[in-house]
């Protein structure tokens, strides 16, 4: 038995990986700074978790396994590196927990967490009782990891440091391949470098799942050249090119509706309590992952048919006096758009939008296309950049810049947006609250004004 330390155990990808190493038998322990829900359920099961760092946390540990948050300033890793225990990253952990395993990995620069929830939930109904390492928590299970008896292992494959470069999957799945986290990769070329490396590391035999209506992606499937040599290649998407093709698509209030056209004897229905086309495509490649697994896609798309999704994905909040206040965690361009278009069948009044930028070279790198992105919403707020442990605070007034560039008010912190929401929300509307950082209470506050708006009248 090895006793793990987690620098960073709230976080969502440094719990997932707690809940595996608890489940396999060995001692875990780990610190965060406050006390977080998914630190919490795990010291409910059986880990010690403190609610601050601190060198003598690490005592008795064979391994400390540290978030990328962190580095060698951090109490914990200086009195671990000090003391002569090792000190994993997050990517060393996954090598760990995929020994052994059949790795299907599902990478991209959007829709990771729904598309791996979903692989994951297909592969369930194949009968193959697959572990799962997942960057939401989904609503079906109450967490983001589980310890399955079969030997496959679902994870999300993060991009971010290049974490994704140490699994060998036997299915990779390639969402698309846009540039992001400007302070790892500068340019869309080194992006780009970076997932050829990834696909490459798929292991002879096995298969690349790529959606075609992606470029980045499109183009790993067709120029992989010698570094997919051995390599099985299926596309999805909606394109006429797609083996795996999304046909008849409907978006309705209560998700969306497609035929799977495949290599199939007739197209697969597939209906989702999940809203936008970016869905039906994240759909289309869990599908394909799964049929490339041995789950024949009729049994997968029925599981789909009760799937709830993840938390933070276009999650609704509640409903006061007309008014719906939605939850998403989009903090790239394309990912605003995707969930403004989205969300048009949801409501028949106006699709009002708060927008938290998340770190300052992201704002800084996409400025214009954010701009952009926000003015496809009916009315728009800006609030104060979300600045996260690995940058400093926004010193250059970016989100002020950003609001008067998108038509947008700007508000400085979460109540504010509340109290600006609540004056400009009319029956009808919905509220979109968008942004990866502390941005989702600012919707749970609204409701709470909507419900006294209510109660004064």
């Amino acid at each position: 038995m090895t006793k793990f330390h987690i620098v960073g155990i709230g976080g969502m990808g440094m719990s997932a990986v707690a809940r595996l190493l608890l489940a396999r038998g060995d001692r875990v322990s780990g610190s965060d700074k406050g006390s977080w829900p998914l630190a919490q359920a795990l010291a409910a099961d059986g880990a010690t978790v403190a609610t601050a760092f601190a060198a003598e946390n690490v005592t008795g540990a064979d391994v400390v396994v540290r978030s990328s948050a962190y580095g060698d300033t951090n109490p914990e890793i200086a009195a671990a590196r000090a003391a002569g225990i090792p000190v994993w990253k997050r990517e060393d952990a996954w090598r760990e927990l995929a020994r052994g395993k059949r790795v299907l990995a599902v990478a991209g620069t959007h829709g990771k967490s729904t598309t791996t929830a979903l692989a994951w939930t297909a592969l369930r109904a194949g009968g193959l009782e697959p572990s799962l390492i997942c960057g939401a928590v989904l609503r079906d299970l109450g967490t983001n990891a589980y310890a399955g008896r079969g030997d496959f292992l679902v994870i999300e494959a993060d991009e971010y440091d290049h974490a994704f470069l140490s699994l060998e999957p036997e299915i990779a799945i390639v969402t698309n391949v846009e540039h992001d986290h400007v302070d790892v990769f500068p340019t869309h070329a080194d992006v780009k470098r970076a997932f050829r490396h990834f696909v490459a590391g798929v292991i002879r035999g096995g298969w690349l799942v790529a959606c075609v209506d992606d470029p980045g992606a499109a183009e790993l499937a067709t120029n992989g050249g010698d570094d997919l040599a051995g390599r099985q290649i299926a596309t999805y998407g909606m394109a006429s090119e797609a083996g795996y093709r999304v046909v008849e698509l409907v978006q309705r209030p209560d998700g969306v509706t497609f035929d799977l056209a495949g290599p199939f004897e007739n197209p697969v229905p597939v209906s989702l309590r999940l809203a936008g086309a970016h869905n039906a495509r994240n759909a289309a490649g869990a599908l394909a992952a799964a049929d490339a697994a041995g789950v024949p896609a009729i049994a997968a798309a029925k599981a789909f048919t009760t799937f709830r999704g993840t938390e933070r994905r276009l999650e609704e909040l509640g409903v006061v006096r007309g008014i719906t206040v939605v939850d998403d965690y989009a903090h790239h361009p394309t990912e605003i758009r995707a969930s403004i278009e989205g969300m048009r069948a949801r409501t028949t009044g106006r699709v009002i939008v708060l927008f938290q930028p998340h770190t300052p070279s992201r704002l800084r790198a996409f400025f214009d296309d954010f701009a952009a992105a926000l003015r496809t919403a009916d009315a728009s707020v800006v609030a104060e950049t979300f600045s996260s442990v690995r940058e400093a605070a926004d010193s250059g007034a970016g989100a002020k810049a950003l609001a008067v560039r998108a038509g947008a008010e700007y508000v400085v912190d979460a109540e504010a947006a509340a109290r600006a929401l609540a004056d400009r929300a009319r029956p009808g509307d919905l509220v979109l609250v968008l942004g990866a950082g502390d941005i989702r209470p600012a919707g749970i506050r609204l409701l709470e004004l909507l419900r006294d708006q209510g109660t004064a009248a």
